[in-house]
């Protein structure tokens, strides 16, 4: 169904005007198909860069750091689905059954997962300072096991049901009912009180609560790093704070608590309008055009933060650490050398004289 047959479709009784119009369309994918297409190369390159970097795989907090890149990965691999299900397949989602479930369940999967891995992940930045001897203590398949644990449990409450709940179907658009403001693959009005009561525990346990311990844990990090340099001043002395030892103490605090706060910024920008929105699509009835048009485009901007705030996490990466900066620039750098040295050898084979003589 293209754009046109979208804008015609009608009611037996009544017109029905959908919430958009061919400019939302075109701005979708516009704005979509190029965070989907970054999203893919930075989530991918970075975990290349770090699987690849014998220094960088010796952090225990980089190994969270790929499964955070492999969760975004996934999510951006699904977006054309998204913008699919919000413009030409808003009316009639055209595609298999199983595409459209099989949206819904990645996309609760690797939110949960991306939540759960924030908050594990604030929390041994917060033991490795308040108790770095119990976190001395955690290993690299400590880390490998608590990463599998997260996907698990989140593949149990997230994709599972929502590959029960969600699919594509007609929606009676005359109906005063949440599900008649909703594109084709959404949520079946028949497990409307299950989702509902789901929202409000799973989303309070693994959004709202999450979110708030992250900034209470990130409080908590910085009022330590706070002391811990008062008792380096106090038991050294002013006069030895310049040292190069001091300063790489400071400058290693100082990039934890810059990656922790871009990664809890990221965070909040994406899943905060996420978990609102969720909460009001389903508890606000479609009474007029414009509640169907505010729904829309609710549900549009929450899902652009939510893949810009993936975008974001790779280039954060970078920013806060000189590591990730270096190992990524050698990257690109063994890249060029390969291509130019395999470009030089089809040149040399091209150009070299034919040894047969006739």
């Amino acid at each position: 169904m293209n754009s046109t047959e979208i804008l015609n479709v009608t009611n037996e009784t009544t017109p029905y005007e959908p919430p958009f119009d061919h400019t939302e369309i075109t701005l979708t994918w516009i704005i979509l198909m190029p965070l989907c297409v970054f999203g893919i190369i930075a989530n991918f390159v970075t975990i290349v860069v770090i699987v690849t970097s014998v220094n960088l795989r010796a952090s225990t907090f980089n190994y969270f750091i790929v499964s955070l890149c492999v969760s975004d990965l996934l999510s951006s691999l699904i977006s054309p689905l998204h913008a699919y299900r919000r413009t030409w397949g808003f009316i009639d989602w055209q595609w298999s059954d199983f595409l459209c479930k099989m949206f819904w369940s990645i996309d609760l999967w690797t939110s949960f997962v991306t939540s759960s891995h924030v908050l594990t992940f604030a929390s041994l930045r917060f033991i490795s300072l308040q108790w770095p001897f119990r976190f001395n203590s955690i290993s690299k398949k400590h880390a490998k096991v608590m990463i599998a644990s997260i996907w698990i449990v989140a593949f149990c409450i997230g994709f599972v049901p929502f590959s029960i709940w969600f699919g594509a179907t007609k929606r009676d658009r005359t109906s005063p009912l949440p599900n008649s403001k909703w594109p084709s693959c959404t949520l079946h009005i028949e497990w409307l009180q299950e989702f509902k009561l789901f929202t409000l525990i799973c989303y309070t346990l693994l959004f709202f609560l999450p979110i708030s311990l992250v900034i209470l844990l990130s409080i908590g990090i910085a009022i330590k790093v706070k002391a811990l340099r008062k008792n380096r001043t106090k038991l050294k002395g002013r006069g030895n704070d310049d040292t190069s030892a001091e300063k790489k103490r400071r400058n290693k605090e100082n990039q934890i608590l810059l990656q922790l706060a871009l990664i809890i910024a990221s965070f909040l920008l994406g899943y905060v309008p996420h978990s609102v929105f969720q909460f009001y699509t389903v508890r606000v009835p479609s009474l007029t055009h414009q509640h169907r048009v505010f729904d829309w485009w609710f549900g549009s901007f929450e899902y652009f933060a939510l893949r810009f705030s993936e975008c974001l996490n790779p280039i954060f990466y970078n920013i806060a650490s000189r590591k990730m900066r270096q190992e990524t620039k050698n990257l690109f750098k063994r890249c060029l050398m390969t291509s130019s040295a395999r470009i030089e050898s089809k040149t040399v084979e091209s150009s070299s004289p034919n040894d047969l003589r006739l």
